[in-house]
């Protein structure tokens, strides 16, 4: 696969507490949103990289990362005032050949390689595709006038960072946009199937102090990519500040 985009976006996604995302919090002496940006540097189907800020960040995103940014090719976009408005900018800036785009959260920077690929093999399946992980929660029944609680558990799925869509079925649903918790249920109502995937285990987004305490353990316990990088994966590895 080829042509490939990918949106690294440093708002809080609609479902998320405002103020959640730490991507500027330091994982091993990086920022966390730059670790995200590192997913995608030698992915032979990625050809543009877009790091999709609100207009409050970007002074701070421009003077402090612009030169390495721009040295490694990443785009910079500002948009708000939600996750939404600074997507739908970003697909904006799409070069011309890109036919798929990778929609990540700059929070979620613990995503294994080998589960980018599953999403890069299951979307050309019908266009959409997210990694998704079961959970369940003991939850409780209260009746106040017995004062009883009544446990049992609830199970569900939780949707991971990042989904991965072609450029014709996320750029329609984000025309046709309307109130929705994510990007895979904008593309539903407008007609398209997202396809799941299995997610990962670490792949978390930080959204705690707690979290962040525990990022830099998170990403050196990913599994490493098969294919090794030859030399620095980005200016980042020579340049800290």
């Amino acid at each position: 696969m080829g042509d490939v985009a990918v949106l690294i976006v440093m708002a809080d996604p609609p479902w998320a507490m405002a103020g959640s995302g730490h991507p500027f919090h330091k994982a091993d002496n990086r920022e966390i949103f730059l670790r995200t940006i590192e997913l995608y540097a030698n992915r032979d189907s990625v050809e543009q990289r877009i790091l999709c800020v609100l207009p409050d960040d970007l002074s701070r995103v421009s003077s402090r990362y612009g030169p390495n940014l721009g040295f490694q090719g990443v785009t910079v976009s500002a948009a708000g005032p939600d996750w939404f408005g600074t997507v739908g900018h970003g697909l904006k800036r799409l070069d011309p050949q890109i036919k798929w785009v990778v929609i990540h959260d700059a929070s979620s920077p613990a995503t294994p390689q080998t589960l980018l690929d599953e999403l890069e093999e299951a979307v050309t399946k019908t266009g959409a595709a997210c990694p998704m992980v079961a959970g369940q929660w003991l939850m409780a029944k209260s009746n106040k006038a017995d004062q009883a609680i009544s446990p049992f558990i609830s199970k569900g799925y939780l949707m991971q960072s990042p989904c991965m869509f072609s450029r014709e079925l996320i750029c329609q649903a984000y025309e046709a946009r309307q109130p929705a918790p994510d990007d895979g249920a904008l593309v539903a109502a407008v007609g398209g199937k997202v396809q799941p995937i299995d997610g990962a285990i670490l792949n978390f987004r930080i959204d705690s102090d707690a979290m962040a305490k525990l990022s830099g353990d998170l990403i050196r316990h990913l599994p490493k990519a098969k294919a090794k990088a030859k030399g620095p994966i980005s200016p980042f590895d020579e340049a800290q500040w």
